[in-house]
């Protein structure tokens, strides 16, 4: 176990509209919020870095907003990486535990020899996986620890993602001053999150994480993460149709795409925004945004189903997270269209509550595992500072100390 019960993580992702930011405080076997941040970005175009320049302002704006926000500084991230380019490499890693009883250690070391297998050129391992051991010719996925054994067999998924995008998003976040504590990708961190892997192993599972410029398709089979696609396709088809037909600003449209498409709406007229443009007011009713988006979200939905279509006659399950689990009429048309065989996913844990967060959640436990394995004691900001900021803020809270207050009491009674 690491040495301190205590411990604080940031997530960090870098989205082509936003920069994500996730603090929590690992304390007593679990997670607490303590704040999320989206800030605005525009230098980031299919996974490539546009304006570096811009973007390391942007990070470092950020940052300074979440660092002032919780009352110290960020040093150091987990980055959430998208599964770009991904590859999956399966391989079985050896390993004789010292005086034949495996630790902790030995299996770290099993992880690490594994990192040795060569890859494609066009990628890097970014997430090593353990899938399940062989102790004593019994397969398992719980941790043999004190287990006794001549040999441990550990099989592994290295999972990959382009090595020239894990290197651009890295050296951005180092001209930033800050440090990568660890990387992991988005789609396993959403697995991770939701418990999916788990229940991939009875059953076949597609994750759609829809985001505004893009659609990150991962398919979980048999406890493993079997294959990612990404095409790009969105959210913002639906949004630049409204945007196209009406001179309205983005941010409303987004929100207005996301919360206020109803096909079933029993009040079609009721105007759902109204706007200045160029000194005249207009507005926009429910059954206008539904007919502008109609088309858009129909091709979006057939283009989705269509790529899962193999999967579902299978009696496969589509679990719906991101930006675009919040359009509760994209999920209805997806269900529709799957026979039912879909779920809508966000983490239910207070100060999370939103789908686009799900893979920086499931980066801290990500972590988490490689922190028990390897005892390892890390926080991402100054804890003694933080500490001492919240004393500070329960102090200023209070007004007095129990004790000042005692002898306030006192006081008044004897003069």
């Amino acid at each position: 176990m690491a040495n301190n019960i205590k411990q604080i993580y940031v997530s960090l992702q870098m989205c082509e509209n936003e920069i994500r930011i996730l603090v929590g405080e690992y304390f007593n076997t679990r997670f607490n919020i303590i704040r999320s941040e989206k800030y605005p970005t525009s230098s980031i175009s299919d996974f490539k870095i546009t304006n570096r320049e811009e973007l390391v302002k942007d990070i470092k704006n950020a940052v300074k907003d979440c660092s002032d926000k919780i009352g110290a500084q960020i040093e150091q991230v987990i980055l959430v990486l998208p599964a770009y380019n991904f590859k999956r490499y399966p391989l079985q890693s050896r390993v004789i535990p010292d005086n034949g009883i495996v630790k902790r250690e030995d299996i770290a070391r099993a992880v690490s020899n594994s990192l040795k297998a060569s890859c494609d050129p066009g990628v890097m391992v970014v997430n090593p996986v353990i899938i399940r051991y062989n102790v004593n010719g019994i397969t398992t996925r719980r941790l043999p620890e004190k287990e006794v054994c001549d040999e441990l067999g550990v099989e592994i998924d290295l999972l990959c993602a382009d090595i020239e995008m894990c290197y651009e998003y890295v050296s951005v976040l180092e001209e930033a001053d800050l440090k990568v504590l660890d990387i992991t990708l988005n789609n396993y961190a959403i697995a991770k999150e939701a418990a999916l892997l788990e229940e991939s192993l009875n059953r076949n599972i597609v994750i759609l994480d829809v985001e505004k410029s893009c659609t990150c398709l991962t398919l979980l089979s048999k406890g493993k993460l079997a294959s990612s696609e990404i095409i790009y396709d969105g959210l913002n088809s639906m949004i630049n149709s409204v945007y196209r037909k009406l001179n309205m600003p983005y941010n409303d449209i987004c929100k207005l795409v996301k919360y206020c498409v109803n096909f079933s709406s029993e009040y079609p007229d009721d105007i759902v925004y109204a706007w200045s443009d160029q000194g005249t007011t207009k507005t926009i009713t429910t059954a206008q945004l539904n007919e502008t988006v109609k088309e858009p979200l129909n091709a979006l939905s057939d283009k989705l189903l269509t790529m899962c279509k193999p999967i579902i006659e299978t009696g496969a399950m589509i679990v719906l997270t991101g930006e675009g689990q919040q359009m509760r009429e994209l999920a209805n048309t997806l269900k529709e269209g799957s026979y039912g065989q879909l779920k809508t996913y966000y983490p239910d844990t207070i100060g999370v509550r939103d789908p686009s967060l799900t893979a920086l959640y499931g980066a801290f436990f990500v972590y988490r595992d490689k922190v028990l394995l390897n005892n390892l004691d890390v926080n991402c900001i100054d804890l003694l500072t933080y500490d001492s900021l919240i004393d500070q803020r329960e102090l200023d809270s209070e007004g007095e100390t129990i004790t000042s207050r005692i002898r306030n009491l006192f006081r008044q009674y004897i003069g």
